[in-house]
């Protein structure tokens, strides 16, 4: 989907006052990435993150897992 800087600008304009820090947040990260560097994270998976990587996996493939527009409007407030 293209946007013009128009149109970004309009969304803008209509976030919540909650929300504008974590969007500013986000375009600074993408308009400076090399500011905001993330360790790799090298620590080796435990146990409980594979039970958790796997019942999550499970929990998508039965359906079991909620769909963003099916909560967008809580984003929203």
């Amino acid at each position: 989907m293209a946007i013009s800087k128009r149109e970004l600008n309009e969304l803008i304009d209509k976030l919540s006052d909650n929300d504008i820090p974590l969007v500013a947040d986000l375009v600074k990260r993408l308009i400076h990435p090399a500011d905001y560097h993330i360790p790799f994270d090298d620590e080796p998976l435990t146990e409980d993150d594979i039970q958790a990587i796997n019942e999550a996996r499970r929990d998508f493939l039965e359906g079991k897992t909620i769909k963003f527009e099916d909560i967008k409007h809580e984003l929203q407030n």
